[in-house]
């Protein structure tokens, strides 16, 4: 794995809202998940289906294939990569209309330690063009929907690639271009080269310098989620016990206070105590003791070890086949998805499946959703 610089780009919007979090994170141990190995693989074939198309050596993109691809690899990656690499050159054919020469760069390594104390990052891809440039970003991940709207990640990026190549091209506007396929997310924002560096000046080196020096105090909100320290750090835990302490008793609660308060807090709140079980687990089992608390053996469910030889042994007490194995069911339309990817098994299925309507469930207003009535939802069958 490469270095990753304190003030990485991908967790921007975390050290722009609390600049204590760099140096509090800096010592823990980013252990990784299968998330994110999945994530570098769907990453590698799409910098290889690029690669291919440019002409251009894959060296790098095969050894992480080759290392990765038995334990992740599903045939819906190689259809979200594949969107993706439609989406990028669709968008560099449409660049070199308008610029013959334009350029389209993939993996390209950027620096920001002018703006950004020692920061450097690497873009999935960029076109460069006369008048407008693009930097687009590929995330495999559905749990979280991503925007490109005042992205601080993106924006960054496009710093970069400015300052990288506004002397060969004209560069007057950027355009930021997120692809999340698995939830066919499409988000683009588009600022002037002003803008972008009025909130250089103003917001990024300021907020950086801070970050960087440790001079910032923690602050808590929704950026929390993805914090290494979230489950210890004091402002988020008090935080969310002022919340719990100011409304302790919640039939007192008026429709204005749940509203306004409360339920912009639940998230954090959900962060930290998720965080803290997590974290007071990892104590305890190296070793820590933990006032009022012990290590108990959860529960467990009981395997066959040996279903060949189970089965035989139970043929042998007279027990029929049909009697000890189940009959042959389907896979979930999750694994059919991964097998075959997501359009195709619309095409070979799509007239078997059903979607029911969903339970009802309570979203912010800038929730792309449509918003249900259930009052007039219960009457929609009455006759008058």
């Amino acid at each position: 794995m490469g270095a990753h610089a304190l003030l990485s780009p991908s967790s921007a919007h975390r050290w722009l809202n609390c600049t204590a979090a760099p140096r509090l994170e800096a010592n823990v141990v980013d252990e990784g998940s299968s998330f994110a190995a999945e994530g570098t693989l769907a990453h590698a074939y799409c910098a290889l289906k690029l690669k291919d198309y440019m002409n251009l050596p894959t060296d790098g993109e095969v050894e992480e294939i080759n290392e990765l691809n038995s334990q992740y690899h599903t045939g819906e990656m190689d259809e979200y990569t594949d969107t993706y690499k439609s989406i990028v050159l669709e968008k560099y054919n449409t660049a070199k209309v308008a610029t013959p020469d334009a350029r389209l760069l993939i993996e390209t390594k950027l620096d920001f330690s002018a703006y950004v104390p020692e920061a450097f990052g690497t873009a999935d891809a960029i076109i460069i063009a006369d008048g407008v440039m693009e930097v687009i970003d590929f995330k495999y991940g559905k749990g979280v929907r991503v925007s490109a709207y005042k992205n601080p990640q993106m924006m960054i990026y496009a710093l970069g690639a400015y300052d990288r190549f506004s002397f060969d091209y004209r560069i007057e506007r950027v355009r930021m271009t997120i692809v999340q396929p698995r939830i066919d997310n499409l988000s683009e924002y588009e600022i002037s080269v002003e803008d972008l560096m009025q909130w250089t000046q103003t917001v990024l080196t300021p907020k950086a310098k801070e970050a960087h020096d440790g001079g910032g105090l923690p602050v808590p909100g929704e950026w929390c989620q993805f914090c290494k320290v979230k489950s210890n750090c004091r402002a988020l835990t008090e935080c969310c016990k002022q919340t719990a302490e100011k409304y302790a008793d919640p039939k007192l609660l008026s429709v204005e206070e749940l509203a306004g308060d409360v339920l912009p807090q639940l998230a954090t709140i959900k962060t930290w105590l998720a965080g803290v079980e997590d974290y007071a687990l990892a104590q305890a089992l190296s070793g820590v003791r933990l006032p009022g608390y012990k290590l108990v053996e959860g529960r467990s469910i009981r395997r066959i070890t040996n279903v060949e030889a189970a089965a035989l042994a139970l043929n042998r007490a007279g027990y029929k086949t049909t009697e000890i194995y189940k009959p042959q069911e389907l896979r979930t339309i999750t694994d059919l998805e991964k097998l075959t990817g997501k359009k195709q098994f619309a095409a070979i299925c799509g007239e078997y499946i059903e979607k029911p309507q969903g339970k009802p469930t309570l979203a912010p207003e800038s929730d792309k959703r449509p918003a249900i009535d259930p009052v007039a939802d219960d009457f929609k069958d009455v006759n008058l």
